[in-house]
């Protein structure tokens, strides 16, 4: 391997394959080398079958990491946990697939920072580059020319059917659509597409797209197990990095350091967790934190590892009728994992190219559900949502099964109905545990319920989430292992029945201390959705900022940051999208430094000008003329 290379990337994950794969496409001169704790996803089962994202979720993987936070007040003294992808290729390679994106307005907001060219028009262009849209043609917010596969189900399970048609009679004022993944609607219903390639029935990931394609290219080294300590620093500039072996990915290896020297540019990209741990490791960060760690102050930036932003969310589990198709067979049952296999080697289809996931709802509260949450949230609207019909609360989708341990489960079906909210008040942060031991536990703390607010809103969610499950066809009941304890004379107490009530029955009456079992149900079973950011945001320095808008880190030059943890706001969207984006916008940061010349060699036509324009339009009057549209 070489010693010397044009461009060092600190991590493996999502964003760092999509610029690192950019670059070697635009100029396969460069050197350049991609430092990972995790192996490789190349073909591997785990990471390219749709259905086996279950998998990276054991307790035994090594395809994710866990990090489990300080024991909190807010949720009855339980350590809350966090998970992120440990593989190149991060979070794409291990994630549930589902494509969600964020409002245009997240982007705007991100603008406001001073960020010049992150607004949602200037990445407008960024965001359709990125996928083959394959659900619907000439859609003016989505591409279809990128190397990431959009698909719809390549198998209708039912479940997500049965949950859009109850919702068409049980909440018939909030649209149904067949897309709100436009930047722009936050409030309908819709089919929940896929990052699964609709052809092959396989995973689509910034590794297997963006990466991989030129790993035959000799300038391009992609190093595995391997965990950077720190950036080396000389004279204000970034040099180099120093490594060593990944204590999980090699275990009782050598804990010998090496280094690798970057000739023009290292950018860190480990992630919400892993880029401030490192420029922490490297003496850039608060100066408190880095002499607890015995670390010399290389500079001094109080911002890095704060900011830690998320989205919180609960999962509860439903009895599920004997015909109901879910993934619990696949998930549960080697030999009918194997007979659905068969079925997707041959033709990409069947439950193998399935996630479970088929259907979701982007709500903002009725005037009633807004009610409902109570007071305490109503300043929170006024001041954040209610000028952004763009922003949705939360997200509710039905999973057609059960992904947790089976065998300490009946042997029966389940339904799980996911909500989680998108914009949580709290915040967190995470900073080293060890200035010297690279590979020691991380200090976490996701903050959840430190701001009261957040927990209203989930409350309603739970009640909206059961009252939609309990008239889908396939309902059997309540696990109540994975519910609030209601009291057992309560109209609420949770049972098993042997269908579901009609779309017209009552809604469930809650007392006062049933919205306690609610609240406790919370408390004890609310995580972070791994959706992490902000740990190393993109903001002015006298603001808690840590990277320029050119993701430049201040005080060092040579040295960029690029992945999740720039984003100086939360978006309302699962962060594949994002990361991707991120990708995107930083590649072609680095190749205009760095004078490599990335223009699309096809033109852009007449029609995506007009798409483009159409959909600006749209934004502008949902948002300033018609604030209080339902989408």
């Amino acid at each position: 391997m070489h010693s010397e290379f044009d461009i060092i990337f600190a991590g493996g994950g999502t964003t760092a394959c999509v610029i690192a794969g950019r670059l070697a496409a635009a100029d396969p001169s460069l050197k350049i080398l991609v430092v990972e704790s995790g192996q490789h996803s190349r073909d591997l089962p785990i990471h390219v079958q749709p259905s086996q994202f279950v998998a990276n979720l054991a307790p035994t993987s090594t395809t994710m990491s866990c990090l489990v936070g300080r024991p909190s007040q807010h949720l009855n003294e339980r350590s809350p946990l966090s998970m992120c992808g440990r593989s190149v290729g991060g979070g794409s390679t291990v994630n549930f697939m589902v494509y969600t994106r964020g409002a245009a307005s997240d982007y705007d907001d991100w603008a406001k920072f001073g960020n010049e060219g992150w607004s949602s028009n200037d990445l407008l262009p960024l965001i359709k580059k990125i996928e083959t849209y394959t659900p619907k043609a000439d859609q003016p917010t989505h591409g279809y020319s990128g190397p990431i596969g959009i698909s719809a189900s390549a198998m209708d399970l039912g479940v997500g059917k049965q949950f859009l048609d109850v919702a068409k009679e049980y909440d018939p004022d909030r649209p149904q659509l067949e897309d709100n993944n436009d930047l722009v609607v936050a409030n309908a219903y819709s089919p929940w597409f896929k990052y699964i390639d609709s052809k092959t029935g396989r995973r689509s990931d910034a590794a297997s797209r963006y990466l991989y394609p030129h790993s035959e290219n000799p300038n391009l080294q992609i190093l595995v197990g391997k965990r950077v300590k720190r950036v080396i620093v000389e004279n204000g500039r970034a040099v180099g990095i120093e490594y060593t072996n990944d204590a999980i990915s090699c275990p009782g290896a050598s804990t010998e350091l090496i280094i690798a020297k970057a000739l023009k540019l290292v950018v860190v990209s480990g992630g919400a967790f892993g880029s401030p741990a490192i420029l922490e490791r490297s003496g850039i960060g608060a100066p408190p934190i880095l002499a607890e760690n015995k670390i010399r102050v290389v500079v001094d930036l109080p911002g890095v590892g704060e900011n830690l932003q998320d989205h919180h969310g609960v999962v509860p589990l439903f009895y599920a009728s004997d015909e109901t198709a879910t993934m619990d067979d696949v998930w549960s049952n080697v030999q009918e994992h194997t007979a659905w296999l068969k079925e997707w080697e041959r033709s990409g289809k069947g439950k193998i190219a399935q996630n479970g996931l088929d259907a979701m709802v982007k709500i903002r509260p009725t005037a009633a559900e807004l009610s409902s949450i109570g007071p305490m949230f109503q300043s929170r609207w006024e001041t954040f949502f209610q000028h952004n019909p763009d922003k949705p609360l939360a997200i509710i989708a039905p999973l057609a099964g059960f992904t947790g341990d089976h065998s300490i489960m009946p042997p029966r079906k389940f339904i799980t109905m996911c909500y989680y909210i998108l914009y949580p008040e709290s915040t967190g942060r995470v900073h080293i545990g060890s200035g010297d031991d690279a590979n020691a536990a991380l200090d976490f703390d996701p903050c959840i319920f430190s701001n009261p607010t957040d927990a209203q809103p989930l409350i309603m969610l739970y009640k909206k989430a059961r009252e939609l499950a309990r008239r889908m066809p396939s309902y059997r009941g309540e696990v109540a292992s994975h519910n609030p304890q209601f009291a057992a004379d309560s109209p609420a107490a949770c049972k098993e029945t042997d269908g579901p009530v009609p779309i017209s029955a009552p809604d469930i009456m809650y007392s006062i201390e049933d919205d306690k079992a609610i609240e406790d149900f919370h408390r004890n079973f609310v995580q972070c959705i791994s959706h992490s950011l902000g740990t190393c945001a993109m903001k002015p320095r006298k603001e808690g900022g840590v990277v320029d808008s050119r993701l430049n880190v201040y005080g060092v030059t040579g040295l960029k940051i690029a992945d999740l943890s720039i984003c100086p706001s939360n978006v309302g969207t699962n962060t594949c999208s994002t990361a991707l984006l991120v990708g995107e916008k930083a590649a072609a940061i680095i190749a205009e430094d760095l004078g490599i010349d990335t223009t699309i060699r096809s033109a852009r036509s007449i029609l995506d000008f007009i798409f483009e324009v159409a959909v600006m339009i749209r934004g502008w009057v949902v948002r300033y003329i018609f604030p209080a549209a339902k989408y």
